[in-house]
């Protein structure tokens, strides 16, 4: 696995040092043959300002773009599976019930919309799903003030479009109960072994992560592929 480094993905513009451009070359080439992709989406905080709503439309930019330009630079045959993770849900749902019953599967498909499209529309992906979680689990976590939360916000930098992120801290004492997270896992899981060529000694295995897949507790909306059929 390879997670990107988030100055890599927010701050790698056509004017970046050529250190910073290679770096983001690098890390772009490690997408291209990946047979499964995450992209991650943070939820904007409650009471979301102008500047969150910003942060949230422009996280939305730079990863559509990402993934757009891995898909367009793919030379593998087989296509990707794609899953759309929609994290930190617990900033605004108090428990599993109450983030169910808001966050519907049109909701979703609206929330995560450039995303969509792209999967929708490109013949490089064969699955995709989106998957709403969060790592803490609901009620442990604890917004850290900012500096531009006071009475008199001091004026954001100039040079960064993005904006601040809103940090979030598990609470003291508390014990992280990560939410969805084994569904994100037993799908990618699924979908990298139906990647490989091979799967005589797999398909016991496949059958059984797919019959987990199905089971009602787990949470997510199919945009491409079928489960079952795979």
């Amino acid at each position: 696995m390879r997670e990107v480094v988030g100055q890599i993905l927010t701050h790698t513009l056509p004017h970046s040092s050529t250190e910073q451009q290679a770096r983001y070359d690098q890390y772009l080439r490690t997408l291209v043959d990946t047979h499964v992709l995450w992209a991650v989406i943070p939820c904007p905080p409650p009471d979301a300002s102008p500047r969150d709503r910003r942060r949230y439309a422009n996280d939305l930019r730079i990863t559509t773009a990402y993934v757009r330009e891995a898909l367009r630079l793919r030379t593998m045959a087989q296509p990707a599976a794609v899953a759309l993770v929609l994290s930190k849900i617990d900033s605004l749902f108090a428990d599993e019930d109450e983030a169910r019953q808001a966050l519907t599967d049109a909701t979703l498909r609206n929330a995560l919309g450039p995303l969509v499209h792209l999967i929708d529309t490109s013949s490089h992906v064969s699955d995709s799903i989106i998957l709403p979680v969060t790592s803490f689990g609901f009620g442990n976590a604890v917004l850290r003030e900012r500096e531009g939360d006071s009475a008199d916000p001091s004026p954001e930098p100039s040079d960064d479009p993005y904006g601040a992120e809103p940090t979030w801290l598990l609470k003291e004492g508390a014990i992280a109960t990560p939410f969805n997270l084994d569904t994100l896992v037993i799908w990618t899981l699924f979908q990298g072994l139906l990647s490989q060529e091979d799967q005589e000694d797999t398909a016991d295995l496949c059958r059984m992560l797919a019959d987990d897949l199905q089971t009602e507790d787990r949470w997510y909306v199919a945009l491409k592929g079928d489960v079952e059929r795979a």
